[in-house]
C-alpha cells in the first residue's frame, strides 16, 4: 500500500505540471495559521446600489444600516485560485442583483488558495471557515440578519468551506449550496472536513466534473447531475487543452442561469449514478427543477441534460416510456461490489490530506534513500521500488 503511494505520487510530481501535488516542492506555499478577523480573508457586501462600489465588512463592527431594508443575504464562496470577482461570483452576483431583492456578500481569501499550492490552499481552509463563521454568528446576534434568512453557495473548494463553516456556527443554517465541491484530498476524510446533508437544514449539490475536480458520491440531501456530471456538452470545444476546467465551471453557470431561466433545468429522479449508468433509470415520472429554485422537500439524486452553449436550459425532459425494459432488469445493490462512496479519479495520486502531510515532512534527500531501481523486462518502461 506504501510503494503505491509513493509511487503514484512519484510519477505526478515527475509528468503532470498543472496537478493537485505540485505545490508541494514550491516555497512559495505555505500553511497560514492566526486568529479571526483575518487579513487573507475579507467580506465584501453588495446590493443594487452598491454593486460598483461594495462594502469591505469589518466581522466585529458591523454596521446594521448596511442591512437595510431587510433582505436574504447570499454569500458566495469562490475556490482555488479565485477571489471576489472569480468563479462564483462572476457568474452568479449579477444575476442575484438584477433579479433578487438580496443582499450579496462575496468572500475573498485569495492569498489563501494561490496556485500551485494546492495542497496548503486545502489545509488553509479551516482557517478560512472559522472567519467565515464569525462573520455570520455577530451578523445573527446582532440580530442584524435572521438566521434563515442566510444561504452560502459555495464552489469546489468553496463548496467544502461551506461544509466546514457549519462546525463552528451557533445555529445551523437553512440553506447550504454546492456548486461541483473539490474532490482532491476530501474523499476519505470525515464528514466535518467536507459538505455534507448535516450541515444546513437543506443542502443541494450540482455534480459537473465527476471524474476529475468534483465530487461524484451524493453530498446533500439533493444532489443533481447534469449530462451525468462527467462530460459537459461543449466544453471541448471551448477549452480543448483543459476540457475538465470547463466541465467544472459548467456548476456555477448552471447555476446563475437557474435564476431566471424562462425553462429551468429540469431533471429526473434514479436511485443511484451506477443505476443511471446502467441505464436502469425510469425515464417517466415526476421532474425537479435544479438550481436557485430548488424545491426544499426534495431528496435523492436526479440526472438531466444540457446544452452545450447558453442559454443551457432545456426544459423538461421527454417522457419515454421504458417499462417494459427495466422489468427485464434487477439489479441487485445489496451483492454490488462498488460502494456508495466510490470516487473514481483521474490522476491515481489525489491522496487523502494526512497522508500528503508525511510526505511534506520529508525532504529530497530523505525521499532519495527510500528509493532504489528494480529489475525489469527488457520492453517494460523504468520503474522505482520504496524501501521498506
Amino acid at each position: 500500500m506504501k510503494s503505491t503511494v509513493w509511487l503514484s505520487l512519484l510519477t505526478l510530481l515527475w509528468s503532470a505540471s498543472a496537478n493537485p501535488l505540485v505545490g508541494l516542492i514550491d516555497p512559495a506555499c505555505k500553511v497560514v495559521r492566526g486568529e479571526c478577523p483575518h487579513e487573507n480573508v475579507s467580506f465584501w457586501l453588495y446590493s443594487n446600489s452598491t454593486r460598483n462600489n461594495p462594502i469591505l465588512l469589518d466581522p466585529l463592527d458591523l454596521n446594521p444600516w448596511d442591512f437595510q431594508p431587510p433582505r436574504p443575504l447570499k454569500i458566495l464562496i469562490h475556490g482555488y485560485t479565485g477571489y471576489r470577482d472569480f468563479a462564483p461570483n462572476s457568474f452568479i452576483r449579477p444575476v442575484l442583483l438584477d433579479n433578487e431583492d438580496v443582499y450579496v456578500i462575496s468572500i475573498d481569501y485569495g492569498p489563501l488558495v494561490r496556485y500551485p499550492c494546492y495542497i496548503q490552499a486545502v489545509q488553509n481552509l479551516p482557517l478560512v471557515s472559522q472567519c467565515l463563521a464569525q462573520l455570520i454568528n455577530n451578523l445573527v446576534d446582532r440580530a442584524i440578519v435572521p438566521n434563515d434568512q442566510i444561504h452560502l453557495i459555495g464552489f469546489s473548494l468553496g463548496g467544502q468551506v461551506a461544509g466546514q463553516t457549519a462546525n463552528y456556527l451557533k445555529r445551523k443554517l437553512k440553506r447550504i449550496t454546492g456548486l461541483d465541491p473539490a474532490k482532491p484530498l476530501f474523499i476519505l476524510g470525515p464528514d466535518s472536513r467536507r459538505l455534507d446533508a448535516g450541515d444546513a437544514e437543506f443542502v443541494d449539490v450540482i455534480h459537473s466534473d465527476v471524474f476529475g475536480r468534483g465530487v461524484l458520491r451524493a453530498a446533500g440531501h439533493v444532489d443533481f447531475y447534469p449530462n451525468f456530471g462527467a462530460q459537459q456538452p461543449g466544453c471541448m470545444e471551448e477549452n480543448m487543452q483543459d476540457p475538465g476546467s470547463c466541465n467544472h465551471e459548467r456548476a456555477p453557470r448552471f447555476y446563475a442561469e437557474s435564476i431566471n431561466s424562462t425553462v429551468g433545468f429540469w431533471g429526473r429522479y434514479c436511485s443511484g449514478w451506477l443505476v443511471h449508468l446502467l441505464g436502469l433509470c425510469p425515464t417517466t415520472g415526476a421532474q425537479a427543477q435544479m438550481g436557485y429554485h430548488v424545491s426544499q422537500e426534495l431528496r435523492g439524486s436526479y440526472f438531466l441534460k444540457t446544452g452545450s452553449s447558453p442559454p443551457f436550459a432545456l426544459g423538461k425532459l421527454e417522457d419515454v416510456d421504458n417499462s417494459q425494459t427495466l422489468a427485464k432488469f434487477h439489479l441487485n445493490l445489496d451483492n454490488n461490489e462498488i460502494d456508495d462512496d466510490y470516487e473514481p479519479q483521474l490522476l491515481e495520486a489525489f491522496l487523502e490530506l494526512d497522508a500528503v502531510k508525511v510526505i511534506v515532512k520529508m525532504d529530497e534527500d530523505d525521499l532519495d534513500r527510500q528509493l532504489d531501481w528494480v529489475d525489469r523486462e527488457e520492453e517494460e518502461p523504468l520503474s522505482r521500488n520504496i524501501i521498506k
